[in-house]
């Protein structure tokens, strides 16, 4: 009979809100402990909640950005979240400038000009005097002195589709992120994927139908760079606050290596699964499983040639900019499965985790180098429903499947 999974635990869509409530522990407790991490995961939506203006925009409207700190870029786990796009959350130093209140021609109750290439809008944005907007300036207008998730505030509002020209970021520019994608200056220096050549240029916004989360002050595209025409495309322009290269930008986003052999110890495995409540469950008496107990789950059929299996944490980078940490351990409340998301400055945060209830069963965990996107889990190699997959989807979210 296969085995029956008694309670499995997806967590993406859960706030971790521990950044307080857990310490790291001293050094006598496990030192470099990772700690969990603190954003939400979750797009929220508040329909009219949105911050609207009710006086009318002016042909030629531009508003002043103070200098100042942004906070750019998106955690792993954020809900919608490209990790091939998208930096990872950074503090980056802006110097002041304006920018057009509307998108170009920013001529209030007409549609904005779209379908042109970044080249053109380059050169439309010079015969004003200005410039396509930088990377992380756009963000900024767009996040507002708050830092705010959405261009309308912290939650989407989406009548904003239907009136961009009503709502305001913090700073007060009009309709960023609502009803259109916009061309910015800055390179999107994102690792090369099969079959394509050549640079490729950050776009920002989004299209009124597009998903909630597309939305989002931090979402980013990375279209190439050519000197074709992009459908749906438009801009707005930038002036003051220097020139590229000099206001900020992201670092590249490149590939690791698929799988790498991870490290975690009996001090720091008991310390990390307590950081998350989901996991309670599994923290009592935890350990990681042993080689013999693994190649009891081969006794009845071997993996083919090509498949590594281990023991062993693994660290995994299903594709660029990912970083997580998976490992099988058992309890006394169960065998379990855990994938982490590697945040900045060591923390950690939950992915998906998948925990037999009052079975220590050992579990095997093994990968193919070309099936990046998949790490396997057996109890039982070979046996129907005694196995699954941890898998990247195509939306990116990481789940933990029986098959």
């Amino acid at each position: 009979m296969p085995r029956r999974l008694v309670v499995p635990v997806a967590s993406l869509s859960l706030l971790l809100a521990l950044g307080s409530c857990h310490r790291a522990p001293p050094a006598s407790e496990g030192a470099g402990v990772p700690t969990a991490g603190t954003a939400a995961s979750a797009v929220s939506v508040v329909a009219g909640a949105g911050r609207r203006t009710a006086a009318t925009a002016r042909l030629g409207d531009r508003i002043d950005v103070p200098a100042g700190k942004v906070q750019a870029g998106s955690l792993p786990g954020d809900e919608g979240r490209d990790p091939s796009t998208e930096p990872l959350l950074a503090s980056y130093d802006v110097a002041a400038f304006s920018i057009d209140a509307l998108p170009y021609p920013g001529k209030p109750g007409e549609p904005p000009l779209a379908g042109v290439s970044q080249g053109e809008a380059q050169r439309m944005c010079s015969e004003r005097g200005g410039r396509l907007c930088g990377d992380v300036e756009w963000e900024r207008a767009c996040r507002g002195s708050a830092g705010d998730a959405f261009g309308t505030g912290a939650a989407w509002d989406p009548t904003c589709a239907q009136t961009p020209e009503a709502c305001v970021s913090g700073f007060g520019v009009r309709a960023m992120g609502a009803a259109l994608e916009e061309w910015t200056a800055s390179p999107a220096e994102v690792a090369s994927l099969p079959g394509h050549k050549g640079a490729r240029v950050s776009v920002r916004g989004a299209a009124a139908a597009s998903p909630i989360a597309a939305h989002r002050c931090a979402a980013r595209k990375a279209i190439d760079a050519h000197p074709g025409k992009a459908r749906g495309v438009g801009f707005r322009c930038c002036y003051g606050g220097g020139q590229p290269p000099a206001f900020p930008s992201f670092p590249a986003i490149d590939w690791a290596p698929a799988f790498r052999k991870g490290s975690l110890d009996g001090a720091q495995l008991g310390a990390v699964l307590g950081l998350f409540p989901e996991l309670g469950r599994a923290r009592a008496g935890a350990r990681l499983f042993q080689g013999p107990e693994v190649a009891t789950v081969f006794e009845k059929s071997a993996p083919g040639d090509g498949v590594t299996v281990t023991a062993d944490p693994i660290e995994w980078s299903p594709e660029p900019g990912a970083d997580l940490l998976v490992f099988a351990g058992k309890s006394k409340g169960g065998s379990f499965i855990v994938a982490l998301h590697r945040l900045p400055q060591g923390k950690l945060r939950l992915a998906s985790s998948l925990v037999f209830a009052n079975d220590a069963v050992p579990i095997a965990l093994a990968y193919e180098p070309n099936l990046r996107r998949e790490i396997r889990w057996s109890t039982s190699w070979g046996s129907m429903g005694e196995g699954g997959a941890i898998t990247c989807r195509d939306d990116h979210r990481i789940v933990i499947v029986q098959r």
